[in-house]
């Protein structure tokens, strides 16, 4: 994913893939999107609790209905 593609996602609410169990999808929004170390990297805050993250875009996927 790109930079451009990254940034038309800040402000969306998607589902994160936890990497620890592989099977946890955690409801997430995206705030930002940045190139580190040559790879692109959304930051994520979750939908409830606190905190945030830096995850590659390709751990997160759109909310099914």
């Amino acid at each position: 994913m790109t930079l451009t593609e990254a940034r038309e996602l800040v402000g969306t609410d998607r589902l994160w893939l936890a990497p620890v169990t592989g099977k946890l999808l955690v409801g997430v929004r995206i705030t930002d999107a940045r190139v580190s170390y040559g790879r692109t990297q959304v930051q994520i805050q979750p939908l409830s609790g606190r905190g945030y993250r830096w995850v590659d875009p390709d751990f997160t996927q759109e909310i099914e209905d």
